[in-house]
């Protein structure tokens, strides 16, 4: 690396690290996760919610979910936030329609995560009624694999399901989010392909992370070759001008050789920080993901801004991860332990870390995927 590229380098980093500093001392609400169910009508291997097709006794009513937006649309400024709704299966919860149109009405910005499955016609043109502005689905293979890892017909529903929604006119946020399997690595060249044959602009990719029920099928979780490989493959991707360019959607720090390159931004997780959450049953926390050990009070006790300007500060204060590994890690500083998602509660270890990967792959056997 060049003098000119370090002195470049050390600048970027810097400016940074002042903008994350400045976050973290507003923290600022931007991005608000709505929960609305853990019911889900596919049982994916690697589901990091370990979603069931029955929904939690203690699951809120659309109804409470209203109100819920009512609140925070009063306490904060609507306009400056965007909701993801999100479950399990969003489309499964009973109303939820209403809530979408109760969202519009009180001036947010949102979306939803769905598997498609149940994106008809009719659901699509309420969709687009409604008002929504961005849309994710789940397709995380080529059809082969991901029907055996998800279920028989998944494929064909998000390919049914995008046509529904351009035929009834949707104008909004279109993205394929990919969870990357082991056995799903070596075919994402021809992933991206298929992507592309949707008439999907946006894909986003990540390795499945090591919770939930993928905890329970290691065999599924791409090893540090695979990572590696993704990587280099998403960064060769990125300089091209096929469509879609992928995205790497892990926050966590990769390392000088694919920060800025891999995504549109650098290591950030703003869980707690620029990001918010409510559970499926009332319970106050930021990203799905997160463990109950990072729940910081209940919407039924507390009003959501109370909350989040008085408590959490495990999110805000990221010391408690400089231990193990980070602890005399050089990268710390810029990284702040990584995604939080990775952490059981405050003294558990990280679950993973891709930089250490990275480097690992360095010394470690090419993958099935660069084999290929």
């Amino acid at each position: 690396m060049s003098l000119r590229t370090k002195i470049k380098n050390y600048i970027l980093w810097q400016r940074h690290k002042l903008r994350v500093a400045e976050l973290y001392r507003t923290h600022p609400l931007k991005y608000l996760f709505l929960e609305v169910t853990r019911q889900c009508n596919l049982a994916c291997l690697y589901c990091g919610s370990s979603c069931t097709g029955r929904p939690p006794a203690k699951e809120m009513s659309i109804p409470e979910w209203r109100e819920v937006v009512r609140q925070v649309a009063g306490d904060f400024d609507a306009k400056s936030i965007m909701v993801a709704v999100t479950g399990g299966e969003p489309l499964m919860k009973e109303g939820v329609f209403d809530l979408f149109r109760e969202l519009k009405q009180n001036g947010f910005r949102y979306g939803m995560v769905s598997n498609a499955k149940l994106l008809d016609r009719k659901a699509a043109e309420e969709l687009v009624k409604a008002g929504i502005g961005s849309i994710s689905l789940s397709m995380d293979a080529l059809p082969e694999i991901n029907d055996r890892l998800r279920g028989p017909g998944v494929s064909k529903g998000v390919e049914q399901g995008i046509k529904n929604l351009l035929e009834a006119g949707y104008k909004g946020k279109l993205e394929i989010i990919s969870t990357i399997t082991k056995p799903a690595v070596a075919g994402l060249d021809e992933m991206r392909q298929y992507v592309s044959s949707l008439r999907v602009p946006l894909w986003r990719v990540a390795p499945v992370m090591p919770i939930g029920r993928a905890a329970e099928h290691p065999e599924l979780i791409p090893d540090v070759a695979d990572v590696r490989f993704m990587l280099e493959w998403i960064r060769k991707s990125r300089q091209d001008r096929f469509f879609p360019s992928p995205e790497f959607s892990e926050e966590g720090f990769v390392g000088y050789r694919f920060e800025g390159l891999v995504r549109p931004y650098l290591c950030q997780c703003r869980a707690g920080i620029t990001v918010g959450g409510v559970r499926y049953d009332g319970r106050l926390s930021a990203c799905p993901e997160l463990t109950d050990a990072f729940d910081q009070g209940r919407i039924q006790d507390d009003r959501l801004k109370t909350v989040w300007d008085e408590k959490y500060r495990i999110f805000r204060d990221r010391s408690w991860t400089r231990k193990d590994e980070c602890k005399e890690c050089e990268w710390w500083s810029i990284c702040l332990g990584g995604s939080l998602h990775l952490y059981a509660d405050t003294d558990s270890h990280i679950l993973r870390c891709l930089y250490l990967m990275c480097k690992e792959s360095e010394k470690a056997p090419a993958s099935s995927a660069l084999k290929a």
